[in-house]
């Protein structure tokens, strides 16, 4: 009887450790999705680039960089928002994402995101446009 009563004890402590673990991951996730977003915005808001819209769709842009003299795309590939240059390789930007479209709405460049946890971040980027 008293070991029956010691064992469910164990079970019940290893259970609640297990959702309280569940819960505190669940919310790293969401603040590493946004982590992710915010740091995506502060590099193609970057005076290292100071990038211009040549082009935008829903799905992917077109950007120049009159610092390095060069074009990149931004677009969606796989789960992810990557960079490229014009020629081989990528940079991951976003990663874990459903999906991803950009707009031009008042003047700026919307970039709305969602994660695959259903997750939802917006910004709008004071980057100018080509026209």
């Amino acid at each position: 009887m008293l070991i029956e009563g010691l064992v469910s004890i164990l079970i019940s402590v290893f259970a609640v450790w297990t959702i309280i673990t569940m819960i505190s991951y669940a919310g790293n996730v969401k603040h590493e999705n946004t982590v992710n977003f915010y740091s995506y915005l502060t590099l193609i808001e970057s005076d290292r680039y100071q990038f211009k819209v040549l082009k935008h769709y829903p799905n992917k842009l077109i950007l120049y960089s009159p610092v390095t003299d060069k074009r990149y795309r931004i677009e969606e590939y796989k789960n992810m928002v990557r960079l490229t240059g014009a020629y081989k390789g990528h940079v991951p930007a976003i990663t874990d994402i459903q999906h991803v479209a950009w707009h031009k709405d008042r003047g700026c460049l919307r970039t709305d995101v969602t994660f695959e946890n259903g997750q939802k971040c917006s910004a709008y980027s004071k980057l100018p446009f080509k026209d």
